[in-house]
């Protein structure tokens, strides 16, 4: 029997869905559609975020190679960035799904406001019971959303189910550094990154490709400062979700190299 204190426990999922049904139009604001990091090509590349989230998004389709007419799962999609690239990219259907219904919403309208409705869906779902038949997508990519879920072995293992043999699967995420974990608000947990590894093996998929790009996510200072300003502005409405003292390091984070890692990763089922 479950006592009242117990049923009326939130959940990680719960507080997952509250952050980005919450927060996304604040965090879109500050940091622009893609809501994951940025990649920098080298130290000359002082590309402003929303291009250089773009060029991670880039390193992603080129490891996917996506080819015409196959079926592709963006696992965590937002509010669609990635998948209308990846639409523009190649001549494939795109099949996004999150928990958050409000990202559901919007990656729905921004679809058909830019007439790739046809191609490019979005879904409700929780990425560890997927709803959709085995063997059913040609290829999956999920951009910092396993970090969000505690049981990435089970979410991995249900990926590579819905994913026809032979099919690529591209992982980009933070791992946590030997001397600092990764968390915030117990809506982020991430391995470090040999365990981060040893996770994806246990899962049965072959990994091809496992690469720390941490240095190509660091952003050039003036970056950072613009972001710290753009979070400064925002300040009231960011606490509402983190508190003073977590919003206070952000911003410190945001502005010093931060003491996370970042991999990509490209695995195949068999």
């Amino acid at each position: 029997m479950t006592s009242g204190a117990q049923a009326n426990e939130e959940t990680v999922e719960d507080k997952v869905v509250d952050f980005y049904d919450n927060f996304t139009e604040t965090f879109r604001d500050i940091w622009g559609d893609n809501l994951h990091v940025g990649y920098w090509l080298d130290e000359a590349d002082d590309a402003p975020i929303e291009k250089a989230t773009d060029q991670l998004t880039d390193q992603l389709i080129a490891r996917l190679a996506p080819q015409p007419g196959q079926r592709i799962l963006d696992v965590g999609c937002g509010v669609g960035e990635p998948a209308f690239r990846l639409a523009g990219a190649a001549d494939v259907e795109v099949v996004g799904v999150s928990i958050s219904s409000y990202q559901i919403g919007r990656a729905g309208e921004r679809a058909r406001e830019r007439g790739l409705a046809e191609r490019v869906g979005f879904r409700h779902a929780d990425a560890a019971e997927l709803p959709f038949p085995d063997a059913s997508f040609d290829g999956a990519w999920a951009f910092e959303s396993l970090i969000h879920m505690p049981d990435k072995e089970k979410v991995l293992r249900e990926i590579k189910r819905v994913l026809r043999p032979g099919s690529t699967l591209v992982l980009a995420d933070m791992f946590s550094q030997p001397d600092t974990e990764l968390t915030f608000q117990d809506i982020i947990t991430s391995p470090q990154m040999d365990d981060y590894r040893a996770v994806i093996e246990r899962a049965g998929l072959v990994i091809k490709e496992f690469t720390d790009v941490t240095a190509n996510t660091l952003a050039p200072q003036a970056v950072r400062e613009s972001i710290a300003a753009a979070l400064l502005a925002r300040k009231d409405d960011v606490i509402q979700m983190t508190g003073p003292e977590e919003f206070e390091r952000m911003v410190d984070g945001v502005r010093v190299p931060q003491s996370y890692g970042y991999l990509l990763a490209t695995v195949t089922t068999d």
